[in-house]
């Protein structure tokens, strides 16, 4: 993989960015994710399948200080910087990534060790000072930093310019959206959580969501008035939901049905349709993830 850009950003939002003075001298492997296959005896040949996970990420960047200029303070001054960015201390790293395809990634891992400097003439002189990072990714997937945004229920423009508005009679300037179905694309590698938006143009009362494809729903048995918005986090490790009422935000996580899934998007197309007990059509509904891959 060759990468264009980098940037490493620690916990406390302190940024190193790969240019003129900070350059890969080998390119960073991200392949070969090992994973762990789980299996169970039986009586006949071989074994039982039970389940796959994923380990996690080990992989190295190397790059050089560029000295290019020969003050020994400013050269001092960029040493420092690389130690006070990539202090294990301030884990978990973020490291952003464009591809020279332009695609842009992140990956969330980290450091194991302080950057390595060793200090002999091939790694060390007038031109340059090789360093050495050592990651350790406990979230092993790679991401794709621009997020996907999809919006279920929504309304359609009736409107063309040149604009002519009959006087007296006024204008339809749009219509909601007939179909209460809409297909999701997930083009990652994996599947992946995401985040679910329900706003309230006019009261409504129990939004819900339901996976036409395995007839998993999620449920929030709530009265919504005009200008709420439910946010639900269905990320494992990350699940919540919030509301929004007033500019105050509120935990609704009580508020779920008892028989709610937290729906996940499978690899590929998700085919979902939205409803509501009353006030379907007073419901505003979006969806945001980031997709996730293996190796890109």
């Amino acid at each position: 993989m060759i990468i264009k850009g980098l940037t490493i950003t620690n916990a406390n939002g302190e940024s190193l960015t790969f240019g003129d003075t900070f350059k890969l001298y080998e390119e960073i492997d991200l392949s070969g994710l090992s994973a762990n296959v789980s299996t169970s005896e039986k009586s006949g040949d071989g074994a039982s399948y039970q389940n796959t996970t994923l380990e996690t990420r080990d992989f190295e960047i190397p790059f050089f200080i560029h000295r290019l200029i020969s003050d020994k303070e400013w050269y001092e001054e960029k040493r420092r910087d690389v130690y006070r960015v990539c202090n294990p201390k301030k884990n978990p790293m973020r490291i952003d990534f464009t591809t020279k395809s332009n695609a842009e990634y992140y990956v969330n891992a980290e450091l194991v060790s302080s950057p390595s400097m060793p200090t002999d003439f091939e790694h060390s002189n007038n031109v340059w000072q090789k360093v050495l990072l050592q990651f350790d990714a406990t979230d092993p997937y790679i991401y794709a930093r621009n997020k996907t945004n999809v919006d279920l229920a929504t309304w359609i423009p009736l409107f063309e310019f040149a604009l002519e508005i009959p006087e007296g009679e006024g204008i339809e300037m749009g219509q909601r959206s007939p179909s209460l179905i809409a297909n999701v694309v997930n083009d990652g590698q994996d599947d992946t959580g995401m985040l679910i938006k329900f706003k309230a143009t006019a009261a409504l009362k129990n939004p819900s969501l339901i996976n036409v494809n395995t007839y998993e729903e999620f449920k929030i048995n709530i009265d919504m008035l005009p200008g709420d918005v439910i946010e639900v986090s269905t990320y494992r490790g990350n699940k919540y939901a919030k509301l929004t009422r007033n500019n105050i935000t509120t935990s609704v996580f009580g508020k779920i049905d008892y028989l709610s899934t937290f729906l996940q998007l499978r690899t590929g197309d998700n085919l979902f349709r939205y409803d509501a007990a009353q006030g379907l059509d007073n419901m505003e509904i979006s969806m945001q993830f980031n997709e996730k891959f293996l190796g890109v």
